[in-house]
């Protein structure tokens, strides 16, 4: 089912297939598909990413095959593709792990007492807002930027005595650079729309039922800012010439 979300006034709205995670938006009437900051961001090289990819396939491949032994092509050939798919279903299942974090961490922010205890993730989380002062006044938003022509769905904003703070949950194995940009792609575009200023960027990393906390560098906001247009010029770039590279074969 679609959701939508009046923004700047009623001025803009932002509609969310959950389904397929796509955003439209619908402007005095024309509608088009704005790009997501996520997909944004995913331009951003990860190279570690790309040597454990290796290693988890090598040990596929080493837990199925042993020294001395001989196997039928047939059984390599399914050695070969339960290898291949490996990192998929193990991305997959981290991804699904995480979707039901955010979810449990939203339930319990917005009054799910019910969910407390399900979730260990979650529970840290929330406890960790409790205890350090942070009051969540908005959760789950969906935020777009009519400047720069881009949406997303940020995790939290928090109120305490110094200000607004965006907080932002990861459950992956580490923070990557793209975080930064992503945060700060949310941050520019909440201000834009609401013109009330954030104080700074938490990423909240729950591992292990841990709860590490990552403050940005508030001077790390402009640069942050800027390094994300370059990642949405060149995202848009690339997919100009894809477009046209398509056309030649």
């Amino acid at each position: 089912m679609t959701e939508t979300t009046e923004l700047y006034g009623g001025e803009v709205i932002l509609e969310f297939n959950p389904g397929n995670h796509q955003y439209r938006v619908i402007i005095r009437g024309r509608k088009y598909k704005p790009l997501a900051v996520t997909r944004i961001c995913s331009i951003v090289d990860k190279p570690a990413l790309i040597y454990w990819a290796i290693d988890n396939t090598l040990d596929v491949v080493k837990a199925a095959i042993g020294s001395g032994a001989e196997y039928s092509e047939t059984y390599l050939t399914e050695v070969y593709r339960a290898a291949r798919k490996s990192s998929q279903g193990i991305k997959k299942l981290a991804a699904d792990e995480g979707k039901e974090i955010h979810q449990a961490i939203e339930g319990i922010l917005r009054g799910g007492e019910s969910l407390t205890g399900q979730c260990p993730q979650a529970d840290g989380v929330v406890e960790w807002l409790r205890r350090n002062g942070y009051v969540v006044v908005e959760v789950e938003r969906r935020v777009y930027s009519r400047r720069h022509r881009y949406s997303g769905t940020l995790d939290a904003i928090a109120e305490t005595d110094e200000g607004l703070w965006l907080l932002d949950w990861k459950t992956g194995k580490h923070i990557y650079a793209e975080h930064r940009l992503q945060t700060a792609a949310y941050v520019k575009a909440w201000e834009e729309e609401t013109g009330r200023p954030i104080k700074g960027r938490i990423i909240l990393h729950t591992r292990d039922e841990q709860i590490r906390p990552y403050v940005v560098p508030v001077e790390a906001l402009k640069g942050d800012w800027s390094a994300f247009l370059g990642a949405k010029r060149l995202f848009e770039q690339v997919q100009k010439i894809e477009k046209e590279l398509k056309k030649l074969k």
